[in-house]
């Protein structure tokens, strides 16, 4: 470890922040080896990597390729999808009303949204536009993310907020930490509210269009510039697989406020100028002010603090701020995001003391890839260099894969169940109050799940036992196999039925749906 972090006598802490500040730092040829050790380890396809130092990029590069299976190199103007990391992109255009009087934080979101609504009536009229940014809205973590995903499906922005009424909390408001995408959602269309543009317009004319970003996009992808795309890959059942549904769409996003943007790694690279300059563009004018950029970067929702996080990063505090993660981390101020989506994984840093950005863009769903590039790099630049980050995590998740039960990691024998009616008894029409209908239907003598609004959500019902079934879904990058329960009534007839994921893994909340049957197949 570099002496620049050791405790060291107040006399010569002058001198010695001297020397730190002329050390040289992490070099492009270090980057790039860094990089390639976590590919070749993770088995991840493309990566593009930026970093930003004292207002100047100082390494912007692309890694492997596109596609597997095509030769198409990643460059710095590839399209990714940058997932939750498009949360700042709302926050900022929301601080951009406040600093022009339209808008306030502690507004009221029914005095501007009057459809808004959540199940408890008195959260509904005192939740306000912070409430909706900073994860504790008493909400289960992921709720809703049904109506978001898999793509493509047929909710609506309006389906959204109808929709939030119906969940019931699962802890009191204000009091915890449950990450969420919805509430960004409605978030965004506070903006159309108050000035009568859609998020995406807003985003992309006014921040993207200020930045001179043109590979960067809230909204629209216009033809010419589909082209030089990162496509989305997983480990499928073993085997690394592009994930089709989720490649890169022309189209505008329902979820684009929570997580839709797509992006480039040099227009990322502006952005992420813009965060360390407090608002300013390069030529002296101002998107959003320092005052607000502070409170985009104050804490608001308490995180907790685990062992790892002290042990590794000598971590005192964490929190959610406004579309950002705060930490310090061996004594800095460390203000980041992460953007999770299946196929891609992106993460946005920066350092403020160290006039520090860092973006990594990532082809595929390799957290622990994205986590040693971003340890690799930000540490170094903190006077830590006696790490092989890459090593780090490949041990941790060995050793994650060694503590996970068997009965967890092994498929469950379900082709050989039984159950206790005959299968055309559980046919019929069922009906959630946000998620809407699903049709439990016999295909020849097979009994199937078919979801009228979510139409990836297909999938034959294996029975399995007493009244339960195991749901394979036919699209099988979805991750997210589901036991099947029917509740029947002495008569022998189903009136409900429950979804529980088979893992614990699973890519979707399914406890928030509440299927009643209204009527026979």
């Amino acid at each position: 470890m570099s002496s620049c972090r050791r405790l060291v006598p107040a006399l010569l802490i002058t001198a010695l922040l001297g020397a730190c500040a002329t050390q040289p730092h992490l070099s492009s040829g270090k980057i790039d080896a860094l990089v390639v050790a976590a590919m070749q380890e993770f088995s991840v396809p493309g990566v593009a990597v930026g970093v930003i130092k004292d207002g100047v990029v100082v390494h912007a590069a692309g890694y492997g390729v596109r596609e597997l299976g095509l030769d198409e190199p990643v460059d710095t103007q590839t399209l990714f999808r940058i997932a939750s990391t498009s949360k700042a992109f709302t926050t900022a255009s929301l601080a951009m009303l406040v600093d022009e009087g339209k808008l306030n934080w502690e507004d009221k979101v029914v005095d501007h949204i009057p459809d808004f609504a959540l199940y408890d009536p008195w959260v509904t009229k005192e939740f306000t536009v912070l409430d909706l940014l900073t994860h504790r809205s008493g909400l289960v973590s992921g709720a809703g993310d049904l109506m978001l995903w898999p793509k493509p499906n047929l909710f609506t922005r309006e389906d959204i907020i109808h929709g939030l009424r119906y969940f019931k909390p699962e802890s009191d408001f204000r009091t915890e930490y449950a990450y969420d995408n919805l509430l960004y959602i409605v978030g965004g269309e506070l903006v159309p509210a108050v000035t009568g543009i859609a998020w995406e317009d807003f985003v992309d004319e006014r921040i993207l269009g200020k930045l001179g970003a043109k590979r960067c996009f809230a909204g629209r992808i216009p033809e010419s510039e589909m082209q030089n795309l990162a496509a989305p890959h997983a480990m499928i059942e073993g085997e690394l697989q592009v994930v089709d549904r989720n490649r890169a769409s022309p189209d505008v996003d329902v979820a684009a406020a929570a997580g839709g943007v797509r992006c480039s790694l040099d227009d990322m690279l502006k952005w992420t100028t813009l965060q360390l300059a407090r608002g300013k563009l390069p030529d002296g004018s101002e998107l959003f002010s320092e005052e607000q950029s502070r409170i985009m970067w104050s804490p608001q929702t308490i995180l907790g603090v685990d062992s790892t996080d002290y042990e590794r990063d000598r971590t005192h505090f964490k929190a959610y701020a406004l579309g950002w993660r705060l930490a310090d981390v061996h004594g800095y101020k460390h203000v980041s995001h992460t953007g999770s989506y299946t196929g891609f994984r992106a993460h946005v840093i920066l350092v403020p003391e160290l006039d520090l950005g860092v973006v990594i863009l990532v082809n595929a769903s390799a957290n622990n890839a994205r986590a040693a590039i971003a340890e690799g790099i930000v540490k170094a630049y903190m006077g830590i260099d006696d790490v092989d980050w890459v090593a780090y995590f490949a041990r941790q998740a060995e050793e994650e894969a060694a503590d996970e039960p068997e009965e967890e990691t092994a498929d469950p024998d379900f082709r050989n169940g039984s159950v206790l009616a005959p299968l055309d008894s559980y046919a019929g029409l069922y009906r959630d109050a946000w998620f809407g209908d699903v049709s439990i239907e016999m295909r020849g003598d097979e009994l199937w799940f078919a979801s009228a609004k979510s139409p990836r959500m297909l999938g034959r019902l294996w029975p399995f036992e007493d009244n339960t079934f195991y749901a394979y879904w036919t699209d099988r990058t979805l991750e997210a196999d589901a036991w099947v329960k029917f509740e029947v009534d002495d008569a022998g007839n189903s009136g409900r039925m429950e979804l529980v994921p088979v893992w614990d893994y699973s890519d979707w909340d399914l406890s928030d749906l509440d299927l009643q049957r209204v009527r026979d197949e």
